[in-house]
Parts: structure tokens; C-alpha cells; sequence
């Protein structure tokens, strides 16, 4: 069953999924299950090409990924975001 599938079958009612947190938390027809843990896969990595990391256009990419990254570490740590 590919993800859209599994996330139209939760919001009907049918069953549960395990979701990245930051695409459950942000649908308000979704709830997490109570008690359960969050499962953590590790850091992200940005793979650049040998010496490429240095010249100034990929610099400045890799510092734009990064801040927007941080900007969005609660959501993607699984902490809850207020609907309101």
C-alpha cells in the first residue's frame, strides 16, 4: 500500500500508520496514538561532490538547507504543533 493510500485509510477511520510526525501532526484529521514512541532515524545528511563544497553557490545552498532545517527541528523531532 503506497503512503497516500495509507493516510486516505486512517483519515476514513481504517486502521493506523506509522507517519513522519511532521506529515501527521500537520493534518488536523489525524491524532497520534496515545503512549506510543516516536521513532528516531538520525541525522540528515547533505552530501556535496569532493571539492565542490567549497565554492561559493553550494556554500551558500548548504547554509539555506540548514537554516531552514533548524527553523523546523521541533516539527520534525516529533513535537506537536498547535492548530489554533
Amino acid at each position: 500500500m503506497d503512503f497516500e493510500t495509507q493516510i486516505a485509510a486512517v483519515r476514513q477511520g481504517i486502521g493506523i500508520t506509522a507517519l513522519p510526525c511532521f506529515v501527521g501532526n500537520a493534518d488536523p484529521l489525524l491524532e497520534r496514538v496515545p503512549d506510543t514512541g516516536l521513532h528516531l532515524y538520525g541525522p540528515v545528511w547533505l552530501l556535496t561532490q569532493g571539492e565542490t563544497r567549497k565554492t561559493k553557490r553550494v556554500r551558500l545552498f548548504t547554509e539555506f538547507v540548514s537554516r531552514r532545517l533548524a527553523a523546523y527541528a521541533p516539527l520534525l523531532a516529533g513535537l506537536s504543533i498547535s492548530r489554533d
